[in-house]
């Protein structure tokens, strides 16, 4: 954790005030690394040593991402400046937390900053389609401090010539004891789709990755597989991995999870129906965790008919679903509803779903989606996940 430390105080004469302060930081937080010059730091910490330094913070704040992380102290005006200062990012609609420098800890940081530290790889450009949902790498780490690590999809198929095709073998033998039937494809290829499970498993651990999103696409001709089964196997195994390189359907994933302690899914929005009293939303990929369903089958991938998809039996019942996105990332889409059932079509992708929702939405899909793909965990979490966003400085659209 690396902080700049930027002091504010309405004459030079008081720097002693603040630097009293910068030492109670320092003594707070003992493993808070101090950085002097403008770059290397994970986020700024400004620290109101005095009334009067209003001014001084609209000066400056630009040079910074939101959100920021103001400290106040009981004298010398110090909080009346900081409510200030507060207000002043309130009106410009950016992210500010005033903080007592006498409560701070790290565990408050953590609070703000819930993903420094952590890596989201990004295997393969965003999939061409996605003309709504590709956001310059470097917002990422501006918005919420999580690094993206670029990985050319290449680097991935190469992985898969040296992965052990034994071991893939002896993963799909279980794999398959556990679907309840399989259509089309055969333990061969079953196999096959376990070798890139296990070629991203290798990057993962050779970049230090918390989640991926892969351009799985990509990987359809020269592998003749898919990656369906691999990310299926990643997300029951708590790295949450998304599909086609969509990073912000992939961060609303890890905002689910992180919200839910669920493992969520990742899914086209292939029809909406309206009624009289809601709407009825169908979503549908070719993967899902199978630790989250009520049993699976093994298909082909919809679309191109290769590879192993999943048909997942998703649990009846409340379900939350998110997508975030907006100019800035800065915007969500949140829904509650009641996952019904819906009978089985090869017109869609393997896993079906149909959420009921209210009819108010209706006005979300027809006029400003934030996207296609959207998310979705079992259990209403819609209370907990509008906290965790308001935390974040992301506004609900719907």
């Amino acid at each position: 954790m690396k902080a700049k430390i930027i002091t504010l105080v309405s004459d030079p004469s008081k720097n002693f005030i603040v630097e009293k302060l910068a030492i109670e930081v320092k003594k707070r937080i003992p493993g808070l690394e101090i950085i002097e010059g403008n770059e290397g730091f994970d986020f700024p910490l400004f620290i109101v040593g005095t009334g009067g330094v209003e001014n001084q913070f609209k000066e400056i704040y630009m040079s910074f991402s939101p959100p920021y992380v103001i400290l106040f102290n009981e004298f010398n005006n110090s909080l009346p400046a900081s409510l200030e200062i507060l207000s002043f990012l309130n009106g410009k609609k950016l992210m500010g937390n005033l903080i007592d420098i006498n409560s701070l800890s790290e565990e408050m940081l953590k609070e703000i900053f819930p993903f420094l530290g952590e890596r989201i790889g990004l295997i393969g450009k965003p999939s061409d389609w996605l003309i709504a949902s590709q956001y310059p790498e470097k917002l990422f780490s501006e918005r919420f401090k999580i690094e993206v690590i670029y990985i050319p999809i290449e680097e991935a198929i190469n992985e898969f010539s040296r992965v052990s095709e034994t071991e893939a073998k002896r993963l799909a033998e279980n794999f398959s004891k556990d679907a309840k039937n399989i259509y089309e494809v055969d333990l061969f290829e079953i196999a096959k789709a376990f070798r890139f499970y296990l070629a991203l498993k290798d990057i993962i651990q050779k970049y230090k990755l918390n989640y991926v999103s892969v351009r799985c696409f990509d990987i359809i001709q020269p592998l003749n597989t898919t990656g369906c089964l691999a990310l299926s196997k990643l997300n029951d195994e708590g790295i949450i991995a998304g599909c086609e390189g969509d990073l912000p359907s992939t961060l609303s994933m890890v905002f689910l999870k992180k919200v839910s302690q669920k493992t969520p899914f990742m899914a086209n929005i292939s029809y909406i129906k309206e009624s009289e009293n809601n709407i009825s939303a169908v979503l549908a990929h070719c993967t899902i965790g199978t630790t989250v369903v009520n049993g699976f089958n093994l298909r082909t991938h919809f679309e191109t008919d290769k590879g192993v998809g999943i048909e997942g039996f998703f649990e009846h019942g409340p379900v939350t679903m998110l997508r975030i996105g907006g100019p800035q990332l800065d915007e969500a889409a949140v829904f509650s509803g009641i996952e019904t059932g819906i009978e089985f079509s090869t017109h869609r992708c393997r896993t079906q779903l149909n959420i009921e929702l209210e009819k108010k939405n209706q006005e979300y899909f027809a006029r400003r989606p934030l996207g296609n793909h959207h998310v979705i965990v079992s259990g209403n979490f819609k209370s907990e996940l509008l906290e965790f966003l308001g935390k974040l400085g992301i506004k609900v659209i719907n």
